[in-house]
C-alpha cells in the first residue's frame, strides 16, 4: 500500500467517525427534547405509535387492493386473495342462537360502584326506577331482545335475568347443543354487579340474591363450546 492509499483510507475513517458522531449526538438530542415534552403529550405519541402498528398486519394489506388486483401505489399483486384467506375464516358461520344474560339487581348497587348525581341510568331506553324492579328487569330484557331481532330475526333467543352459575351454565349448553356447529351471540350485562376480576371472572347471584357468585370466564367458553 502507498502512501496515498494510506492517506485517503485514513481519512475515510475519519469521515466515517465523524458521521458516526453527529448520528448519534442527533439521537440523544431527540431523545433530550421527547423527555422535555408534558407526560399528556408523551401518552398521546405512545398510542399514536402503537395504533401505527395496529395497521401493519397482513390482513390491512387486502383494503389496499383495487378490483383490478393493484395496491395503492400501483404495484401488482400476485395472488390478492391469498393475504385475505391467511385471517379469515375458510367456512361461513350462522349466528343461530342468541344469549341474553342480564345482571341488574335493581335498586341494588354493587360495593365497588360509587354512583355520580346526576349519572346514566337508562337499560336499553328504560329507567330502572321508574316502575317495579321486577316490571322494569322484564321491560329491559324484552326490549334488548327486540333489538337484537332487527339484526338477527332468524335466531333463537333464550334469555335469563339475574340468573345464578347453574342458570347460565344450562342456558349455554342448551344453544350451543340448538347451534350445533354454528356461531352463538353471547350477550352479558353486569351493571348490578361488581366488575370482573383480575383472574377473568364474571359475576351472577346465589338462589337468594344475598351473595354475589363468580363464574369464570373459561367456564363459560367450555360451556359455550367456544
Amino acid at each position: 500500500m502507498d502512501e496515498n492509499e494510506e492517506v485517503g483510507n485514513q481519512g475515510a475513517g475519519e469521515n466515517g467517525a465523524s458521521q458516526l458522531t453527529d448520528e448519534l449526538s442527533r439521537c440523544l438530542t431527540v431523545k433530550e427534547q421527547s423527555s422535555l415534552l408534558a407526560p399528556s403529550v408523551q401518552g398521546e405519541l405512545s398510542e399514536i405509535a402503537r395504533q401505527t402498528r395496529l395497521l401493519c398486519e397482513e390482513r390491512h394489506d387486502a383494503g389496499e387492493e383495487g378490483a383490478d388486483g393493484r395496491k395503492e401505489g400501483g404495484a401488482s399483486t400476485s395472488a390478492p386473495s391469498q393475504v385475505v384467506l391467511k385471517w379469515r375464516q375458510k367456512e361461513k358461520l350462522k349466528t343461530t342462537a342468541v344469549a341474553l344474560v342480564l345482571c341488574l339487581n335493581i335498586g341494588v348497587d354493587p360495593p365497588d360502584v360509587i354512583k355520580i348525581s346526576p349519572c346514566a341510568r337508562l337499560e336499553c331506553w328504560v329507567d330502572p326506577l321508574s316502575m317495579q324492579p321486577a316490571k322494569a328487569l322484564e321491560t329491559i330484557g324484552k326490549n334488548l331482545q327486540a333489538q337484537y331481532e332487527r339484526w338477527q330475526p332468524k335466531a333463537k333467543y333464550k334469555m335469563h335475568l339475574d340468573p345464578t352459575v347453574d342458570d347460565v351454565k344450562k342456558l349455554a349448553m342448551s344453544c350451543r347443543r340448538n347451534a350445533k356447529n354454528e356461531r352463538i351471540l353471547f350477550h352479558y350485562n353486569g351493571h348490578g354487579v361488581p366488575r370482573p376480576t383480575p383472574n377473568g371472572e364474571l359475576w351472577v347471584f346465589n338462589s337468594r340474591y344475598t351473595q354475589y357468585i363468580p363464574l369464570s370466564v373459561y367456564e363459560l367458553q367450555s360451556w359455550l363450546g367456544t
